[in-house]
């Protein structure tokens, strides 16, 4: 399949078409794009920069977002230099998003919003997931080994079912 740019992917979606499944969008730069009950199964995001989009009950089944930018990249507290771009756009929202199986290990996920997400057997090895909400979501089979969930917002009793082997869990909000 041919790869797409952002710019023919938002034309696209604006068009109406909302199923991108296995799409190449390596690298692609989608920041702020607002792609609610979008189709990206088995698409390949790797790289890419969805910061501050909104993917509101989006499909990513099984896509790969190894080392992708979904949250704000740097954390006000630990660099004054932040990003002012990034401080606007906020987080990606995947709220109620169906994630099962998606590859996200080493994505950068700093306060995103997966509230109600599906997380089944999803790859978040080495994610940084700080102040993450992940209240609500199926965390069934995550593998989050050597993730940064610091200050996430999430049931204790979830992680229960997913691997957290060298994980930094400190200051977790049980909600």
């Amino acid at each position: 399949m041919e790869t797409m740019t952002a710019t023919e992917l938002i034309a696209a979606f604006q068009a109406g078409r909302i199923d991108f499944t296995g799409q190449e969008l390596q690298g692609i730069k989608l920041r702020g794009a607002h792609l609610n009950g979008i189709i990206l199964d088995g698409a390949d995001l790797r790289d890419s920069d969805l910061s501050g989009s909104s993917l509101f009950k989006a499909s990513l089944r099984g896509a790969m977002l190894n080392r992708a930018h979904l949250g704000i990249l740097h954390d006000n507290d630990i660099d004054p230099n932040l990003d002012e771009i990034d401080m606007e756009l906020g987080c990606v929202d995947l709220a109620q998003a169906d994630l099962t199986g998606v590859f996200l290990n080493n994505a950068h996920l700093f306060r995103a919003n997966l509230r109600g997400a599906i997380l089944q057997n999803a790859d978040l090895r080495g994610a940084v997931l700080r102040q993450a909400d992940l209240s609500g979501a199926d965390l069934t089979g995550a593998n989050f080994s050597s993730a940064d969930l610091t200050e996430a917002h999430l049931n204790l009793e979830t992680l229960k079912t997913a691997n957290t082997t060298n994980a930094t869990l400190k200051d977790i909000q049980n909600v």
